[in-house]
């Protein structure tokens, strides 16, 4: 197996963000509760849905829970990695042949359009890791398509990829 080098590696802020997930995951149980309550026996429907909305949402919780974006020193170039949940279980990676330039840019959240993960790259051709305002890492991929993930030091990890500026 070929050892990889881990250039510059940068654990993003997600605890605001775990937190508002696990919010709205408790408000909803307890309002469809509340809306069932009255009756003597609630429908087989209401446990489905409500075991599918548990489920998405400690899924969720748990993917936002540990976000590590990272450049990887890997043949036959470097790779940018951003690695979600405990032990990187989701994982996306953009390989030298995929990157094309990057650029250090600051964004509000009104211009990322809140937190969480924005967009997708298959479907839109952009997508955002969106943790807090502020400066982001913004790449250009090949395919016309773009990504971008908010870290502290974007400078850092766009010479770590030897990237040419956007």
């Amino acid at each position: 197996m070929q050892e990889r080098a881990i250039v510059v590696e940068e654990r993003l802020r997600t605890r605001g963000l775990v937190i508002l997930l696990a919010i709205i995951g408790v408000v909803f149980i307890g309002a469809s509760v509340a809306l069932v309550s009255g009756r003597a026996t609630p429908p087989l429907d209401f446990y489905v849905i409500e075991a599918v909305v548990v489920l998405v949402f400690v899924s969720a919780v748990l993917v936002f829970s540990r976000i590590v974006v990272r450049v990887v020193e890997a043949s036959p170039g470097r790779t940018l990695e951003v690695l979600y949940g405990p032990r990187g279980v989701v994982r996306q990676v953009f390989g030298p042949e995929r990157l094309v330039s990057a650029q250090a840019r600051h964004y509000s959240m009104m211009q990322m359009g809140g937190w969480g993960y924005r967009g997708s790259l298959k479907l839109l051709r952009q997508a955002a890791v969106v943790t807090r305002g502020g400066d982001a890492l913004d790449v250009r991929l090949a395919g016309q398509r773009r990504f971008i993930v908010t870290v502290d030091r974007p400078e850092d990890f766009i010479d770590a990829l030897g990237l040419p500026a956007s």
